[in-house]
């Protein structure tokens, strides 16, 4: 499919009702690299910036999305609250999808709060 070349997005949004289509728009560069989890990885940066939108205030959003020799990195950065992934989750379900979609998934706070997600791609 894609061999051991990495390929990367990255890109910084405003915080605004667009962040979510304009960040599934980049996405879909890495379309053929994604292959059969291209769905998958759009609907979960869809949701995470969403999320990001909601609650990173006035802060700009980073999203960055790497493959990698056998998967995909989803990361998505704000400046807003970290929460514990095993806490119960509020009225949404953006993050119960992320959940169910992600091979692995978790919550970096040791700065701004980072989102990540990874996704495992077939091979070639």
């Amino acid at each position: 499919m894609f061999g051991n070349k990495m390929r990367e997005v990255t890109l910084k949004l405003k915080p605004s009702k667009d962040a979510p289509r304009v960040s599934r728009s980049r996405l879909a560069e890495m379309r053929d690299a994604l292959g059969r989890r291209y769905d998958d990885a759009a609907l979960i940066i869809s949701e995470l910036v969403t999320n990001s939108v909601r609650h990173s205030g006035e802060t700009a959003i980073s999203v960055t999305v790497q493959t990698l020799a056998d998967r995909v990195r989803v990361e998505v950065t704000d400046g807003g609250p970290c929460f514990d992934p095993g806490e119960p989750r509020g009225e949404g379900l953006g993050l119960t999808f992320v959940e169910k979609l992600a091979d692995r998934w978790g919550v970096e706070n040791s700065g701004p709060c980072t989102v990540w997600v990874e996704l495992e791609l077939e091979r070639a």
